[in-house]
């Protein structure tokens, strides 16, 4: 069962990077036509901010291992 858990987890953290990385794509074509909202210009940072933090993450989970 819990290997069924992290397999299910593991699914989902590839379906929201996927996801993340589109979207990031969309906004900077939306970006170089016209100037971002306020929302878009959030999600902009805060998916850059994440995907730093999933590999700074990711980094650190691979050496201390």
């Amino acid at each position: 069962m819990v290997i069924l858990v992290e397999v299910l987890r593991t699914i989902s953290y590839v379906i929201l990077i996927i996801s993340a990385g589109f979207f990031l794509r969309h906004l900077e074509k939306t970006k170089k036509q016209r100037k971002l909202l306020t929302f878009e210009f959030t999600m902009y940072i805060i998916i850059q901010i994440a995907f730093v933090l999933f590999a700074i993450s990711l980094l650190i989970s691979i050496f201390v291992n």
